[in-house]
């Protein structure tokens, strides 16, 4: 063993580390390591070859706030000083006070939290408070859909290609069709479909046990990773009176969504729904250190008085986590961030627009907020999808890819190694319409690749 105090590191020891030791998530082991970032602020950041690029996905939809803020940094390095993190069994003064400022935030009478590492985590909780409270197994999700990367994140995330080799467990699900307009699961035309994506929910609700066995149904009220699907205004006060109906459990996934990311503090709230149960994690603490929370309405909360809480972790409250997210939370009220991400959503689903009417390999634009989705076809009259829907974990050639790949090269970065036929653009909040446009022209220039393969 060598001193593990003096572990070579220059350029090419770090390089054959990241080749040789360390898994890169969701892909084929690369031969090469991944360009490496040395810094970032703000929208930007700086790759080792001293190059500043755009952020223009606010890494994986979770920097709304921009890089290196000083306000949290500051913030992280008071609280390090004084305590880290102690047994979650004892209280501590950020975890409290979180769950308080969690409770005011958020819409309706959500009250009590669960603060975990992550949006899986959450997500996790989430169905053990459903199971638990209802005492039923069954979990209607939607297909199209991404909830983490644990077993039971995995599972409930249906049609997603990277869940195909994970063993299911931790939940019995039921999946049904998204509100997915651009491509209809029942060949129809909104607003002429009677809303049949949700009444068919309501179908498969009865047939699978009603209240007897369904617990509950988990989405996203605006579908990230799998395609930045934007549901019609009547979908989820519908959903929410199927749930009331039949007595199953409403969970709202605004891990991606949450914190202002669509022009609201929570994505439900454009809709006036408030869900029984919603997880987040991304824009609570922005990527300064890794936390997510489950919140539950007040009745379901007070049954755990009674009822023992079967669910915990380690880390669960963790201090320093709490604290960076008390301190950051309150970015989206004094700088009016979540103003900003309604007026400059408008204006990036412009520009997006202004892209598909250019590129034929464009078939449809659609976004809320500062989360806007390209979706690419090779005909936009059959609307055929530009790679297959396994594209991601198959080798071989891939458009989107090659897409992906430009727009490295041009310096910038967006979300487009999703598994869909979808870029999302989901710039920090922070973004100005100048950077907007500069992230729009390359976009542009890049969109030129998808071009080739599109009739």
């Amino acid at each position: 063993m060598i001193d593990l105090k003096s572990i070579p590191a220059d350029k090419e020891d770090l390089d054959r580390y990241e080749v040789e030791n360390n898994f890169q998530s969701w892909s084929y082991q690369p031969a090469q390591s991944p360009p490496r970032v040395v810094s970032a602020k703000g929208v930007r950041f700086t790759t080792e070859d001293g190059r500043e690029r755009l952020d223009f996905s606010s890494c994986f939809v979770s920097h709304s706030i921009g890089h290196q803020d000083e306000r949290v940094v500051q913030a992280i390095c008071d609280q390090a000083k004084t305590l880290t993190s102690f047994a979650p069994s004892m209280s501590n003064k950020p975890r409290a006070l979180l769950t308080r400022m969690l409770a005011e935030v958020t819409p309706g009478d959500l009250e009590r939290s669960f603060i975990s590492l992550g949006g899986a985590e959450a997500n996790e909780a989430a169905v053990k408070i459903c199971h638990q409270y209802t005492g039923r197994r069954k979990i209607v999700t939607r297909y199209r859909s991404y909830h983490g990367a644990t077993a039971t994140a995995m599972t409930l995330s249906a049609g997603d290609s990277r869940n195909w080799a994970q063993v299911q467990g931790g939940a019995e699900t039921v999946k049904v069709p998204q509100p997915y307009c651009y491509r209809c699961s029942f060949g129809l035309t909104y607003p002429n479909c009677d809303m049949r994506c949700v009444k068919y929910i309501e179908e498969v609700i009865e047939l699978e046990g009603g209240s007897d066995l369904v617990g509950g149904i988990i989405c996203e009220p605006v579908v990230g990773a799998n395609g930045i699907i934007v549901p019609p205004p009547e979908y989820f006060p519908m959903l929410r009176e199927i749930c009331d109906r039949w007595d199953v459990l409403m969970i709202a996934d605004e891990v991606m969504t949450g914190f202002g990311r669509t022009g609201a503090w929570f994505a439900m709230d454009h809709w006036n729904v408030v869900p029984d149960i919603m997880t987040f994690a991304k824009g609570m603490t922005c990527g300064y250190l890794p936390l997510g929370a489950t919140i539950v309405r007040k009745h379901i909360g007070d049954r755990f008085k009674d009822t023992f809480f079967s669910h915990g972790c380690t880390y669960a409250g963790h201090a320093l986590g709490c604290a960076t997210a008390l301190s950051l939370i309150p970015l989206y009220q004094t700088d009016n961030l979540i103003e900003k991400s309604a007026e400059l959503g408008k204006y990036l689903l412009e520009r997006g627009l202004e892209l598909k009417d250019k590129h034929p390999c464009v078939g449809d634009v659609r976004g809320l907020g500062l989360f806007v989705g390209l979706e690419l076809v090779k005909n936009k009259k059959t609307k055929e999808p530009l790679t297959a829907v396994d594209a991601k974990i198959r080798k071989g050639a891939n458009p989107k890819m090659e897409i992906a790949k430009k727009l490295g090269e041009m310096g910038m970065m967006a979300m487009a190694a999703n598994p869909v036929n979808v870029i999302a653009m989901a710039p920090p909040l922070i973004i100005t319409k100048d950077e907007i446009d500069e992230g729009i022209e390359i976009m542009d220039k890049a969109l030129d690749v998808g071009d080739k393969y599109a009739e």
